[in-house]
Parts: C-alpha cells; structure tokens; sequence
C-alpha cells in the first residue's frame, strides 16, 4: 500500500497522493490552472487562492489550500481541485500553464530537495523526505550524481518534481490542451496575459525563491547532453535552449 512520506511528516493531515495531474478550475471565471511542480507553482497556487477568495490564516502556507486536505473547510474542493481528465471534460475553459527551462528545473529541484543541511523536520540525512520512496538519492550526492539519477527515472515513476512538463499539459490524444503557456523566465510579464483573462489583479508573492547561481554553471558537457536527452519533448514543445 502506498504510504505519503508526507504524512509521516505531518501525521495531523492528509496529503493528496504525488504524481497525480491536478488542475485548480476557477468557474466563475472559466479559467483552469494547470500547476507544474518547481515552476513557481507555490507563488502561483497561492495568487489563485485569492482570486478564489480562500483565506487560509496569515501564518500558514497558502499553497497548503491545494496541497492537502487540511483546508478543505474552507471551500468545496470536489469543484475546485480536478483531476486533469476531468478538468479537460469541462466545456469552454481558458486553459493555461507555466513552463521552465529543463535545465534550469533540474537545479532548483536539487538545490531544494538535497541538502546537508535540511532541518530534520523536512529532510532525512539530508535528503528532502517527498523522496524517501526512491533509493537513487542521498544527502552527499554531487549534482552529477543528481542529474544521473533523476535522469534514469522514467516518467511514470518520477516525481512530480522532476517529471516532463508536457505530461502535465496534454490531452489524452497527446495534443497540447492548453490555450496559454507562460513562461517561469518571464513570470512578471506572462502573468499579465492571465490577469487580463481573469479580470482581475494577480498578486504575486515569490515563495521559495532560489539563491543560487545561474543553473549553467552546475553542467559539464556530460549532463548537459543527459538533460537533453531526457527532455527532448520538453525542449522541442516549448522551445527551450541551453544558456550560458
């Protein structure tokens, strides 16, 4: 039987199963988000909580409202959060998404989910406890290491955190089904197009924003060309290069 070692982490709540394709349907406005993980999903879940007029207490993690079960109460989730089958049988929804640089992903996934230095409520051994169902990762691991091991991980076994983007986005026909894809490189700019389509100011709070330096300098030519290979679809739908 399949045990979250998110609620191992927090045994007080029950987290929805990762992995599985999610899609917040604003109705009032016919509008549907398609959250991708490390794609500033967390700002932007929580931008749409507002549109939605849910509010969670000032001190909690807004992003927690789709994330688990533990705010249920404050709104009809049955009509809110979808599966991406039955978000896509809704008629006459706006549909849009944000993508990221594979390459720029992959680092940000490692510099957040391995860390020697993760405090023991979130991590094991320094290793984020969302990926204590894979034996591939450990707390010393290079980003070499990371890459290898990621990379090796097929779609239908990673974690949302690292799987293709375009398994998030298409249709059961494998056709793109969204009608805006913006852009994590230009959020600022891109998020205008959905705040024109919601009527609506979009207010974005940056969470988990990443200091680090630019993801090319973590590559060697090895890596660089394992990513490549692995996302290729990623990188030829959306139009992604190598920079730097």
């Amino acid at each position: 039987m399949f045990v979250n070692p998110l609620s191992v982490l927090f045994p007080g709540r029950r987290w929805l199963r990762p992995g599985m394709s999610q899609v917040i349907d604003i109705s009032t406005r016919q509008v549907q988000y398609f959250p991708i993980p490390k794609v500033a999903c967390s700002t932007l879940m929580a931008s749409v909580a507002e549109v939605l007029g849910i509010e969670p207490p000032a001190d909690e993690w807004a992003p927690e409202i789709f994330q688990t079960h533990k705010w249920d109460h404050l709104y009809d989730r049955e009509q809110v959060v979808l599966s991406k089958a039955d978000a896509l049988r809704k008629v006459g929804r706006w549909r849009f998404a944000f993508v990221r640089n594979p390459w720029d992903r992959l680092v940000s996934c490692y510099s957040e989910k391995i860390r020697e230095d993760g405090d023991a409520e979130n991590f094991v051994d320094g290793v984020s406890k969302i990926l204590l169902s894979f034996d591939a990762f450990h707390g010393s691991m290079t980003f070499d290491d990371f890459v290898d091991a990621a990379t090796a991980i097929p779609d239908d076994q990673a974690d949302p955190h690292w799987r293709s983007q375009y398994t998030f986005l298409v249709d059961r026909s494998d056709r793109l089904a969204m009608d805006f894809v913006g852009r994590f490189e230009h959020l600022n700019r891109d998020i205008r197009c959905i705040a024109g389509k919601l009527g609506c100011e979009l207010n974005l709070r940056h969470l988990l924003m990443s200091r680090r330096g630019a993801y090319s300098g973590y590559y060697n030519a090895r890596t660089r060309e394992r990513v490549a290979r692995r996302y290729e679809r990623d990188i030829s739908m959306f139009n992604f290069t190598f920079e730097g």
